[in-house]
């Protein structure tokens, strides 16, 4: 490929990238240990959020290898407010149809999907929002998921 090429190809990755950037408020990956996800792991993502009139939405992101043994995944997921309130959730992802085809995209043997959490929420006070995601199935150490992530974006009617 000539060097002019990539540097298109690059420019156009970055200003894609760009263009998302004004939707999303918070998006990260914690990478799941590769002996497998146990019990009492947590993924903690802590959410700076200055804005309590924007509507969003609270996406959770799966990624998980072709190993993965079910068709669900269940997630305990404790929200804390600045202030310490607390929520506690019980979220069903359903990463697979009745046949086994993984739901998501993916490349591989690796398959990713966005699990929408909270739709259309607005945070009520400035601060430190504290999420900490553990996996909720009867398995004490659990195969195939290799991350999990969270995504905060402006609802769709806020996108402008």
């Amino acid at each position: 490929m000539k060097r002019i090429d990539i540097l298109f190809a690059f420019l156009f990755v970055l200003l894609a990238a760009a263009g998302c950037t004004k939707k999303t408020v918070f998006s990260e990956y914690k990478t799941i240990d590769k002996n497998g996800w146990k019990k009492d792991s947590v993924a903690v993502f802590d959410v700076a959020v200055s804005d309590t009139i924007g509507v969003y939405d609270v996406i959770v992101n799966i990624r998980n290898k072709n190993e993965y043994p079910y068709q669900n995944l269940y997630l305990f997921i404790t929200s804390t407010s600045p202030s310490d309130a607390k929520a506690c959730d019980t979220l069903n992802c359903i990463l697979a149809d009745n046949q086994g085809h993984w739901y998501g995209s993916g490349i591989g043997s690796m398959s990713t999907l966005p699990i929408l959490y909270m739709s259309k929420i607005k945070f009520p006070e400035q601060g430190n929002y504290h999420f900490e995601i553990k996996q909720g199935m009867r398995e004490s150490v659990l195969q195939g998921v290799s991350d999990i992530g969270l995504h905060v974006k402006l609802a769709e009617d806020e996108q402008k």
